[in-house]
């Protein structure tokens, strides 16, 4: 496509309402405001300006276009956003002959054609007519379920998918192997396995996961995923996002349960906010995905949580990112799948009384040892004491040291001295904006307001007032040009625009720019006068000044 359609394409995109789908944005003057989606923050910082379609984050530096935003947000490569956008817009593209889709689009597309095959050994192959007994007997999937999360089999054979997609499909087998399906001589990597589909929240079939059959060689991994491919990377996935997600928006809360089976069987089970995670810890761009849609989490995983370090980190990473989290505590049944069939009533009651994550550390904690003896407080407050020191919300923190203190029979004062002797790096300093207001004199900052509060009418700015030579540039450039301002402008442009969002009477700036430019010439008169003593023209210039001072 031509540089002319990319322009088309952001021309008819309105950022404000393409990254209103995803955040929740506020009208700031001109501009709007939200959270910034790329790092965790209460206070937004966030800057939308829908005069130059550009937003920036002032906390953590991160800025761009509607492309950018898709590429930073969605994971898209550039053709993948140019092609959602162009969709939205009305626009058809016209494709450069010979194009190449990128690296992900045809992982994407040979999965489709993979995905096929597995469909049609579980359904019509003569091996699938076992898998398919078992899955509906011994597992309890519904026939709904499994062409609901389009459930396949890869059948015992070295060479039958290969066969399939080279022979049939015309696909190249290097292709194959770079899509993780092939390895060795065009062995098939999930023979002989039941297949969940990996699909991104957009429906895309990024890679697979493939479980083992009962009457299988045990020896074998119980599960194995597709390799990372420029489609797939396994902490970016979220399974069952793309069917759940719906749900989850409505009711503001997303269960989380540890493999696909669990996920489904709950999802049966009349749970429908559920997501499943592979492996039991939460990574940063998954609860990224997941804060677009709610911003409470319900964690209900089978493996140890309280002695599983990289999970505690996970959780407590989202409560650190604004999540309200919460864990649930599965009675007589040893993972979501079992509680999900065993009784789904006993296991909906146990995700509706989670405890928050710090009442359930602290009391696992408590759990272990015997608070009444010397012993038992020293191993308490072994784990504890880091685990409070954690707690960033300082009310938050302040209750649970009260609780703990209270348990423990001491008083407050020992458990926060307790807290007091650790000292823990602050991991949590955003970088800083290139654009420090803090940095910039009261002068700089008036001019920057005026240019922008002025810039419909830009013959009308009293130059004379401006000192800044990149402003300057700008107001020569506008007033014999129209938007948009050349590369070399435009970005410290746009710094000025998203960082003064409200409007503001340009009286009054130009009237506190001629104050502080008559005190600026006050102070260097002063400085001669001192060494011209008895200079009657300076004297004379100084009172004129000082006369027009005081009529400001």
């Amino acid at each position: 496509m031509s540089n002319n359609q990319i322009e088309e394409v952001k021309n008819k995109t309105d950022i404000v309402s393409l990254i209103s789908e995803y955040i929740e944005v506020k009208k700031a003057g001109r501009n709007y405001k939200a959270n910034c989606p790329f790092h965790g923050e209460k206070t937004p910082s966030f800057m939308i300006t829908p005069e130059l379609q550009m937003y920036k984050c002032f906390g953590c530096s991160r800025h761009g276009d509607c492309f950018t935003f898709l590429e930073e947000h969605e994971g898209m490569e550039f053709s993948e956003a140019l092609k959602y956008l162009a969709e939205k817009a009305g626009v058809t593209l016209t494709l450069v002959k010979n194009e190449e889709s990128s690296e992900k689009e045809k992982i994407i597309e040979i999965n489709k054609s993979a995905l096929n095959f597995y469909n049609y050994a579980l359904h019509d192959h003569p091996q699938g007519k076992r898998v398919l007994e078992y899955l509906k007997a011994t597992r309890g999937l519904s026939d709904e379920s499994i062409k609901r999360f389009k459930i396949g089999y890869s059948p015992e054979s070295y060479d039958a998918l290969a066969n399939y997609l080279i022979q049939k499909k015309k696909l190249n087998i290097n292709d194959l192997e770079k899509a993780g399906l092939l390895v060795g001589r065009g062995i098939d990597r999930f023979r002989g396995r039941v297949i969940f589909p990996l699909t991104d929240h957009r429906e895309n079939i990024v890679g697979f996961a493939g479980r083992i059959l009962p009457w299988a060689m045990q020896d074998m991994a119980k599960y194995i995923n597709s390799p990372d491919t420029p489609a797939y990377h396994k902490s970016h996935i979220l399974y069952g996002m793309d069917i759940t997600k719906s749900e989850i928006r409505d009711k503001k809360y997303a269960v989380i349960v540890e493999g696909e089976l669990d996920m489904i069987s709950s999802y049966q089970a009349g749970i429908r906010n559920v997501i499943a995670i592979k492996g039991s810890a939460l990574t940063e761009d998954q609860l990224r995905l997941i804060a677009r849609f709610c911003k409470k989490i319900v964690l209900c995983l089978d493996s140890d949580f309280a002695g599983d370090e990289a999970t505690k980190r996970g959780a407590i990473m989202a409560v650190n990112m604004d999540f309200e989290v919460k864990v649930a505590h599965i009675k007589n049944y040893k993972d979501p799948d079992e509680a999900a069939r065993g009784n789904p009533e006993s296991y909906k009651k146990d995700i509706d009384e989670a405890a928050s994550l710090w009442e359930f550390l602290i009391n696992q904690i408590f759990s272990k040892y015997d608070s009444g003896t010397g012993s038992g407080k020293a191993s308490i407050s072994k784990e504890i004491i880091p685990l409070l020191r954690l707690i960033q919300d300082k009310i938050v923190q302040s209750f649970y040291i009260e609780n703990v203190a209270r348990k423990l029979s001491v008083p407050t004062e020992a458990v926060l001295e307790e807290i007091a002797k650790i000292s823990i790096p602050n991991k949590n300093n955003s970088k800083i904006s290139e654009y420090k207001n803090v940095d910039k004199n009261r002068r700089q900052l008036l001019e920057e307001k005026l240019l922008v509060n002025s810039v419909e009418k830009i013959d009308l700015i009293p130059v004379d007032l401006i000192t800044s030579e990149f402003i300057k540039k700008i107001i020569n450039y506008l007033s014999k040009n129209k938007f948009p301002l050349p590369k070399e402008l435009e970005e410290g442009y746009a710094e000025m625009v998203l960082a003064n969002s409200d409007n503001e009477n340009v009286d009054l700036i130009i009237k506190e720019l001629k104050t502080l430019q008559i005190k600026e010439k006050l102070e260097e008169i002063g400085k001669r006068i001192k060494k011209e003593e008895g200079n009657e023209d300076l004297l004379k210039e100084f009172s004129e000044l000082s006369k027009k001072l005081s009529t400001l």
